[in-house]
């Protein structure tokens, strides 16, 4: 087997890539604000013990607390070890129960521990107190005297050998295992280990009588260093890097502590990006995917969750030739063996569960089984996997110490909240509808907005506009519909537009708003802007909030004549119309009698913000801007001026079957920043 290990170094970030035979086994992602913690020996202070869980929460220096169960505490069998433990010599005395967690420990004891496992999202890191020192051959186990060596050192004669040597050099009082990597190593690279390792425990006893709590005794080496004295085999021919510091510290590594035949070092210069040269960055990605093809034809399906990993099996596209349980059987086999690969990329630790396609022959059970656990061998963590059962599940367990790929490399999506959904938009519109029925009782006023997502704007206008008439027409309150590109799906604001009482504009969610926290920053450093620019438009007359048309002349508000009385009286019916629509602040809405509404509903939606015209009347004149002044014709129905960018929508409540028309011209950025200063938002938190 022809292995390679390439070595990204980028300031901030270190990744490190694992060929097999030219296959992208593993990724060891390390970044500088998140350097691993993982095998650091600490000085810690019991900061909580719990006798009701057997558990002790010890501070180290990190966020959280540390969790040290009492398992921890007195002994820890070396999995890789075929005897000895890696306790406190206790190997004669193991007890089926150890003693209490609180016999040993108090609140505010100092403790020596090792960290075994990373904090992971919401939970602290694990540590144990069985202190464990890696080499490249050897692994120190100070608190024994035992001599072990790995299970996968199969040569009785060899391993025989391997005791021996390290039984004579090694110190009375320190114990050892002997690695994989040890396996026909010459006398003098395991002594030189074992000095290298007794040096190590005699600097950590050093520091800890000096340090004050907490504080770290001893570290693990970089990325790069760790990877290459736990990776780095007989196999292992090439390394290659592509930074000059990381090289150099490279070579002297594997001169000094890897044993022949060494791999060669090499210092990439090439002009491409080394992970794009070797055509690795795009099998990240690809391996990032929910969905994972097979080469048959077939798919994974790959869920993780907060319990466990599940992952499903389907044939897809491989239909096989005749015989469906051989069909079966081939897809599973491929399947398991691409299983193991996912869980060795991803990092997939914790329990797993891979729901096989359905078996009959228990012979074929048997052989994916096993097929199953001889890929798990190349695995170097600790895997336990259980028979297939009658459902076709195989339940085992990965040992997990550190992050998955997936939660070092990406974060919960902020539209949805990780939860992979969103509420629809015609859902989002009928729980609009629901709170304005419940809540606008209390707001004052004839005459609110609702300002929504375009997605739940079309919804409104489209499919809900005869109940948002209905609604309007029962609460006696004219609502007007606005469009905001800048509104999440879920979220819209409501705000009171008449001349009444001010009223505090809400921001509500149908989800909690902690996500958005940041926007409500921002909205307040602009507050002083919107209140002036809310005060210059009116300045100028270009806002109408219902009452009348402030585009209209003295001389016409002061006419008594029947003609303007007539026609002003569609408006004595404004509690009774719905006015959907203003996407621009300025947009007013006019109230048009049944005879002028079009007769076809037409609909166009564009990416850029809706913005919808009312068609004219027939009575209404074309294009003089004299006529927005006349005195309005009798029997038509006097609106505001015509502006650029406006949007228009009128409706008549009595009507059971509504008809308009939305035009959407393209948005430009003025109208947007004009929507973002109508109003002023705060964020409430959820009931």
């Amino acid at each position: 087997m022809q292995n390679q290990i390439v070595i990204n170094v980028d300031p901030g970030e270190t990744r490190v890539a694992l060929l097999e035979n030219s296959n992208f086994s593993e990724l060891h992602v390390e970044r500088k604000e998140s350097v691993s913690v993982v095998g650091n020996v600490v000085k810690g202070r019991v900061s909580r013990v719990l006798p009701g869980m057997q558990a002790a929460f010890v501070d180290i220096g990190l966020e959280k607390a540390a969790f040290l169960y009492v398992g921890d505490y007195f002994d820890n069998t070396d999995p890789d070890a075929s005897e000895g433990p890696r306790g406190r010599g206790r190997h004669q005395n193991r007890r089926s129960q150890p003693p209490g967690i609180d016999t040993v420990l108090s609140e505010g004891q100092e403790i020596v521990v090792q960290i075994a496992k990373a904090p992971i999202g919401s939970k602290g890191a694990r540590i144990t107190s069985n202190i464990s020192i890696p080499g490249r051959h050897l692994v120190l186990t100070p608190w024994s005297k035992r001599i072990g060596v790995s299970r996968r050192i199969g040569s009785d004669k060899e391993r025989k050998r391997l005791r021996e040597i390290v039984h004579r050099l090694k110190p009375d009082n320190l114990g050892f295992i002997i690695r994989t990597a040890g396996d026909g190593v010459r006398e003098a690279d395991l002594e030189a280990d074992i000095r290298y390792l007794e040096s190590a425990w005699k600097n950590i006893q050093l520091r800890n009588a000096e340090s004050v709590v907490p504080n770290v005794l001893h570290a693990e080496p970089d990325l790069p260093l760790r990877i290459i004295r736990d990776a780095a085999g007989p196999e292992t021919k090439r390394i290659l890097t592509d930074e000059i510091e990381t090289h150099r510290a490279l070579e002297h590594f594997v001169t000094e502590f890897v044993a022949e035949p060494r791999p060669t070092v090499e210092h990439y210069t090439g002009p491409k990006p080394l992970f794009d040269e070797m055509n690795l960055e795009a099998q990240i990605h690809a391996n990032l995917e929910r969905k994972v093809p097979l080469k048959s034809g077939g798919s994974l399906v790959i869920d993780q969750c907060e319990a466990l990993t599940a992952i499903d099996v389907n044939t897809g596209g491989f239909v096989g030739k005749r015989d469906l349980e051989e069909t079966v059987f081939k897809a599973n086999l491929e399947a398991v063996k691409e299983v193991v690969h996912q869980l060795r990329f991803r990092n997939i630790g914790g329990l797993i569960i891979i729901d096989l396609i359905d078996m009959e022959s228990a012979d074929h059970r048997e052989k994916v089984y096993r097929a199953l656990r001889d890929a798990l061998r190349a695995d170097k963590s600790r895997t336990n996997i259980l028979k297939i059962s009658e459902l076709g599940l195989v339940e085992m367990t990965r040992k997990r110490t550190r992050e998955n790929l997936v939660q070092a490399l990406c974060e919960p999506c902020p539209n949805c909240e990780g939860r992979g959904f969103l509420l629809s938009g015609q859902t989002v519109a009928h729980n609009i509808l629901r709170e304005i029925r419940n809540d606008l009782p209390k707001i004052s006023g004839r005459k609110i907005a609702i300002a929504v997502s375009p997605r739940v704007a079309e919804e409104l206008l489209r499919i809900e506009e005869e109940p948002l008439a209905k609604l309007a027409a029962d609460l006696g309150r004219e609502i007007e519909i606005r469009a905001r590109p800048g509104l999440h799906q879920e979220q819209f604001e409501v705000e009171a537009l008449d001349d009444g009482p001010p009223v505090e504009t809400e921001l509500r969610w149908l989800r909690d708003p902690a996500e958005i926290a940041a926007e409500e920053e921002n909205l307040a450093k602009t507050k002083a802007e919107s209140k002036q620019a809310t005060k210059s438009r009116r300045t100028r007359g270009g806002r109408q909030r219902g009452k009348g048309n402030r585009g209209t002349s003295e001389k016409e508000k002061g006419s008594d004549s029947p003609e303007e009385k007539k026609g002003a009286a569609p408006q004595e019916n404004e509690a009774a119309t719905t006015d959907l629509a203003p996407v621009v602040p300025e947009t007013e809405t006019s109230l048009e009698s049944p005879s002028t509404r079009p007769e076809a509903q037409k609909v166009e939606v564009l990416d850029a913000t809706p913005e919808i015209k009312a068609p004219e009347s027939n009575e209404a004149s074309d294009d003089s801007e004299s006529t927005q002044n006349a005195k309005a014709p009798e029997g038509s129905t006097e609106g505001p001026p015509d502006q650029d960018q406006a949007t228009k929508i009128s409706t008549a409540s009595d009507s059971n079957s509504p008809e308009l028309e939305l035009e959407t011209p393209k948005a430009t950025e003025t109208t947007a920043q004009a929507l973002d200063d109508t109003k002023e938002s705060r964020i409430l938190p959820r009931s």
